[in-house]
C-alpha cells in the first residue's frame, strides 16, 4: 500500500487529475453495471423459472386431459365387454367363445381405429382367455400371474398407468413398439358384483405426451420430460442429460432446485399430477441465461470505454488549463535559476497560478534591480580603487621615469637593464589598461611573458618556461591578470622549492568543445591527491574572498564567476613530487565582451 501511495504521490499534477477523474467516473459506472447485470440476470432467471413453471403446469394439465379422455374410452370398452359373460367360457374351442370373442375384437378394433392414440387393446379373463387388437401372448403362461394384471385387480375401480411395458408375456404387431407406448390397465367386474371378469389393458402412444412437450422451448438447452411415481422416465425428448437428473432434485414439490450437470448450471423444477401420480419435470440452463447477458455486458463495456475516452479527453482539456501555467512557471523558474532573469510569466487570468506567476515576475524585477544595484556599487568601488591607485602611481610620471632609465641603460650598453625596464613598463601599461577590466588574450600573454622575463632575471637558470598559444584566439577578451597569479604560484610553490632546474608551461588554446583553455603547469614538488581534491572542492563551493586572502587562485575564481556565472571551470591536477597543473576553461564571448 505504501508503494502504491508513493507511486501516486510521484505522479505529475496532470496525471493525478486524470487518474482521479477516471476513477470517479469508473467506480460508479462499474457499480451501476454490476447492479444492472445482477438485476437483469436475477430477473431473467426468475422469468424463465416462472415460464418453466407455467409450461410444466400446462403439460401436466394436457396430459391429465388426455389420460382422462382415454379413461373414458376404457370405460366405454368396459361397458361393451360387460355385456358378455366371459366367466362362462372355459376354452378357446368353445363355439360360444369364438362367436362372442369375434364380436368383441371387432368392437375393440373399432375403438382403436377411431382413436389413433390407442396403439393396442387387450382383455384377459380370469379363465386365462384373452382377446386383443395387434397383441398376442408369447407363451402359455397365464396373464393372471402378470404384474400388470395383479396391479389392476388390487386397485378396483381405478385406472392404473404403467410407464414400463417391458417384461410382459405379450408381443405387439409391427404397427408399434413397446418402447413407444405406456399402458393403462383397469379391472372389469361383473355388473352389480365384486366378481372379477378380467382386466382391460390398453397401450397408449407417447404421442399424447410428445405433442404437449416437443414444441415447448425453454431456451436452446431447456426441455421438459415426464416420470412416473417410481421415478421411471415415461417420456423424454432426445437429451443427453435427462438420465443425469437426480430424483432427489425432483421430489421437492414445486420448489426449483439449482444443480450442476456435466459442468453446466441448470435449474430443475417439477409438478406432480394428483390424477396420474406422474411428475412433469422442466429443466433449463442458467448458464445459457447468463450467456444472453453477454449482449448487455458488451453494451455496458462499450459504454464504459466510451465514457473513459470522454472522461480522458475532458480531463486532459481541464487539466491543461491548470497544469500548463504550472509547467510554464516551473520552466521559467529553472531558466531564472540558471541565470536568465529576463524571463516573464504571461498570464492574464485571476486564478491562484496566475497570481503566483505575477508574484514571480515581481520577484525577478526585484532581483534584477538588486543585481544592478550591486553591480553599480561594485563598479563604482573598483573605479574608485583604480582612481586612487592611478593617483598614487601617477602613470605618466612613472612611464617617463622608466623611459629615462631605459635610455640611460642604453647609453651605458646595459642591454639586460633595458630589457628589464621595458618588461616592467609593459606590465604597468597592461596592468592599468586605461581602467579596463578585460583585455585580449594576446595582451594577457604579453603581461605573463614580461613577468616571466623579470623572474628569469631573478632566478637565472633555475627557471625555464615556454608559452604555447593558438593564433586564432589571441583577439578574444578575458579578465585582466588572470594568468599571472597562477604563474606566480607555480614559481613560488614549484620552481623555488625545487633543487635544480624547473620548468613552467603556459598554454592558451581552443579546446575540442569550443572553449578557451588556459593552463599553467610546473614540474615542482606537487601535492598529495587528498590535498588536490580538497582544493578542487573549495574551488567549487561559495566562499568569501576575505577567507582566502592568501590564495590568488580564489580571486581568479571569483572574478571568473562574476563574469561567466557557472559557465567556467577551474581544475587543479597535481601529483606529489611530479608537478602541478591548473586548467581554466571559459566560454568564447560572441559579442567580444
Amino acid at each position: 500500500m505504501k508503494f502504491v501511495k508513493n507511486k501516486i504521490m510521484n505522479l505529475s499534477i496532470r496525471n493525478k487529475m486524470i487518474l482521479s477523474y477516471i476513477l470517479i467516473a469508473l467506480i460508479p459506472f462499474c457499480i451501476f453495471g454490476i447492479v444492472v447485470i445482477s438485476i437483469f440476470a436475477g430477473q431473467a432467471e426468475n422469468d424463465i423459472s416462472e415460464h418453466t413453471g407455467q409450461m410444466i403446469s400446462q403439460v401436466r394439465t394436457s396430459i391429465d386431459v388426455y389420460i382422462s379422455s382415454i379413461e373414458k374410452i376404457s370405460n366405454y370398452v368396459i361397458e361393451e365387454l360387460r355385456s358378455v359373460d366371459f366367466n362362462e367360457m372355459y376354452t378357446e374351442d368353445d363355439i360360444f367363445w369364438m362367436q362372442e370373442s369375434s364380436k368383441a375384437v371387432a368392437r375393440l378394433k373399432h375403438v382403436a381405429n377411431t382413436h389413433p392414440e390407442v396403439a393396442g387393446i387387450l382383455f384377459a379373463t380370469e379363465n386365462d382367455l384373452y382377446i386383443s387388437t395387434g397383441m398376442t401372448r408369447i407363451s402359455r403362461d397365464s396373464f393372471v400371474n402378470e404384474e400388470w394384471y395383479r396391479l389392476a385387480v388390487s386397485n378396483p375401480d381405478t385406472v392404473c398407468l404403467i410407464s414400463d411395458t417391458s417384461g410382459r408375456n405379450i408381443v405387439t404387431n409391427e404397427s408399434y413398439s413397446i418402447d413407444n407406448v405406456f399402458s393403462m390397465v383397469k379391472a372389469i367386474y361383473k355388473e352389480g358384483t365384486t366378481e372379477v371378469m378380467g382386466v382391460l389393458l390398453m397401450d397408449i402412444k407417447h404421442d399424447i405426451i410428445s405433442q404437449s412437450i416437443d414444441n415447448i422451448t425453454i431456451g436452446q438447452k431447456g426441455f421438459v420430460f415426464v416420470i412416473d411415481s417410481e421415478d421411471r422416465v415415461v417420456y423424454t425428448p432426445a437429451n443427453p442429460i435427462t438420465y443425469r437428473v437426480n430424483p432427489d432434485w425432483i421430489r421437492k414439490e414445486n420448489a426449483p432446485v439449482t444443480a450442476r450437470i456435466r459442468g453446466e448450471k441448470y435449474q430443475i423444477r417439477s409438478e406432480r399430477s394428483d390424477y396420474t401420480g406422474w411428475r412433469v419435470v422442466g429443466v433449463f440452463s442458467i448458464d445459457e441465461i447468463m450467456g444472453h447477458m453477454n449482449t448487455l455486458i458488451f453494451a455496458l463495456t462499450c459504454g464504459l470505454l466510451l465514457l473513459l475516452v470522454f472522461v480522458f479527453v475532458i480531463t486532459v482539456k481541464i487539466s491543461q488549463t491548470i497544469t500548463n501555467p504550472v509547467v510554464e512557471l516551473e520552466l521559467l523558474m529553472k531558466k531564472a535559476e540558471s541565470g536568465d532573469l529576463a524571463v516573464r510569466f504571461q498570464g492574464d487570468y485571476h486564478d491562484e497560478v496566475s497570481e503566483l506567476g505575477r508574484d514571480f515576475n515581481h520577484m525577478l524585477v526585484r532581483i534584477e534591480d538588486l543585481i544592478q544595484q550591486v553591480y553599480i556599487e561594485q563598479k563604482n568601488k573598483r573605479m574608485a580603487e583604480l582612481k586612487v591607485l592611478q593617483e598614487q602611481i601617477k602613470p605618466h610620471f612613472l612611464y617617463n621615469t622608466l623611459d629615462t632609465i631605459s635610455w640611460m641603460a642604453r647609453d651605458y650598453g646595459a642591454g639586460d637593464v633595458v630589457r628589464l625596464v621595458d618588461a616592467l613598463t609593459n606590465m604597468f601599461r597592461i596592468g592599468l589598461s586605461r581602467g579596463r577590466d578585460y583585455i585580449s588574450v594576446e595582451q594577457e600573454l604579453s603581461y605573463v611573458a614580461n613577468y616571466l622575463y623579470i623572474q628569469k632575471i631573478r632566478y637565472g637558470g633555475k627557471l625555464n618556461y615556454q608559452i604555447v598559444k593558438d593564433e586564432e584566439i589571441l583577439n578574444e577578451e578575458v579578465p585582466k591578470l588572470m594568468l599571472q597569479p597562477l604563474v606566480e604560484n607555480g614559481i613560488y610553490h614549484g620552481i623555488k622549492t625545487r633543487r635544480g632546474e624547473g620548468h613552467l608551461t603556459i598554454r592558451a588554446v581552443k579546446s575540442a568543445d569550443g572553449l578557451l583553455e588556459f593552463s599553467v603547469e610546473d614540474d615542482g614538488s606537487g601535492m598529495s591527491a587528498q590535498q588536490a581534491e580538497e582544493l578542487n572542492h573549495l574551488l567549487n563551493e561559495p566562499c568569501e574572498l576575505e577567507e582566502r586572502q592568501s590564495f590568488g587562485l580564489f580571486y581568479i575564481k571569483e572574478r571568473l564567476r562574476i563574469k561567466y556565472g557557472d559557465g567556467f571551470k577551474i581544475r587543479v591536477n597535481s601529483i606529489e613530487n611530479v608537478g602541478t597543473k591548473v586548467v581554466i576553461h571559459i566560454p568564447i564571448q560572441e559579442d567580444g565582451v
